[in-house]
Formats: structure tokens, sequence, C-alpha cells
């Protein structure tokens, strides 16, 4: 992308993948190379001031305050900005655990493009979270290739993330910056 159009558009660069793949601490990492804001995980606050278990038609819910939350982000108009997590989470969640993913997901998700995904690889070790539910190693590869499927299928464009410490932070600033001269 050209310093013109870079001037005029927003860079949109969200991190995804299974749960503990360390997607929370590179978003945060990324932000503070680059200067750049970082939009918290919406389901984290919504989950937690649940009186009762979440069911399906939460999840619609979650992606609506999320895509709220990027809009709200849009109209500070920052250069760049990064999402600890997008709307490819409850689609990927309701397929996972329900076998469904509603069309509104959909709809939300394909409205809220970014302009990279960053596809964490579950290598690193689990950390127990009230909030996780799915800590077996098969259950993280079986949602590891559910996330790369679905980006494929939205034709998204993806970097896989993997490696720990500063090997995992470099390859994700060379993975923004082979689409953009960021720095």
């Amino acid at each position: 992308m050209d310093e013109d159009n870079r001037r005029f558009k927003m860079i949109k660069i969200v991190l995804t993948g299974p749960e503990s793949s360390g997607k929370s601490t590179l978003a945060q990492q990324l932000a503070t190379y680059y200067g750049a804001p970082c939009l918290s995980e919406y389901s984290r606050d919504f989950l937690e001031q649940l009186e009762r278990p979440y069911v399906e038609e939460d999840l619609i819910d979650i992606a609506g305050g999320q895509l709220a939350q990027e809009q709200a982000m849009a109209i500070n108009k920052p250069a760049l900005f990064f999402c600890d997590t997008s709307l490819l989470v409850m689609r990927v969640w309701g397929l996972y655990k329900y076998g469904r993913s509603d069309d509104q997901i959909k709809e939300m998700l394909v409205q809220s493009r970014p302009d990279l995904f960053l596809l964490c690889y579950p290598d690193l070790p689990w950390e127990p979270d009230p909030l996780r539910e799915h800590a077996s190693i098969e259950d993280r590869a079986a949602l590891f290739q559910l996330y790369h499927q679905e980006v494929q299928a939205f034709q998204f464009p993806y970097v896989i993330i993997s490696g720990q410490g500063a090997g995992r932070l470099e390859m994700a600033i060379k993975a923004v910056e082979s689409k953009w001269e960021l720095k």
C-alpha cells in the first residue's frame, strides 16, 4: 500500500486462533511496538457480566458488541489498530460448539473485514482461565483447523503465527510489515 492510500485508510489487524494461543499478549505487544491502539476482546466483558451460562443466541449479541467496538475505534481514524479478537471467533465458536453459525454473524464478519488476520497457532502452553473451555491438545488442534478453514473460505488475508517469546513477536512484525511499510 503506498503512502497516499495509507493516509486515507485505516489498517485493521486482527489476532485470532484457539484459546490460549497468545492472542492477547501478542496484540498488546504489537500495539506497543507500533504505538497503535488495541481493542480488547468484547466477549470477555460480556461473559463476565452474564449471570448464567451463555447460550447460542448470546453469540449474536457478542458479535454485535465486538462490531460496535470496532466501529467506535474507527471514529478516531487511527492509521493502524489491532484487535485482540474478531467476529470470526463467534463464527468458529458457533460451528464448533453448536454445529452451525448464525447468518447475522456471517454478515457482520464480512462487514468488519480486517486488512490482515494473524492466525495464532496453539503451540503455547495452556493457561487456565475461567472463560476457557477447550484445554485438550485435540480440541485446540481442531479449533485451529477450523479457524484456518474459515479464513481461507472467506478469502481473508492471513499469516499463521507460531513459536514462542521474541520469535513469535518477530514473526508477527514481519507479517505486518510484509503488507505495509510501517516502521
